[in-house]
């Protein structure tokens, strides 16, 4: 499992754009917990990172679809998908996510 980024890189309500091996993940810090979800859009593939975080409601900014970063589950139309959701684990410092 890689380490992804230093905890203190990442401000509560923050994400940030990841690497782990060939897939891109969003690694989110909400009220003091770590998440990481798929950087992607279930409804028509659209980057996350460019989408609006709020809580723990992440938004696409192509047609505003939004997701729970702790399920994956769609909260709201046009998604009607998941995304991935990743396990987090800080320790040594380090925000590490295991895809």
């Amino acid at each position: 499992m890689p380490a992804v980024i230093p905890i203190a890189a990442l401000a509560d309500g923050e994400m940030t754009l990841c690497r782990v091996g060939a897939t891109e993940v969003l690694v989110c810090h909400v009220q003091g917990q770590y998440y990481a979800v798929e950087s992607r859009c279930s409804h028509a593939g659209q980057p996350l990172i460019g989408g609006r975080l709020d809580g723990f409601k992440l938004r696409c900014p192509l047609h505003r679809a939004s997701f729970d970063i702790r399920t994956g589950q769609p909260l709201g139309a046009p998604a009607s998908e998941p995304i991935r959701t990743f396990p987090v684990t800080l320790g040594g410092g380090k925000v590490t996510v295991d895809v």
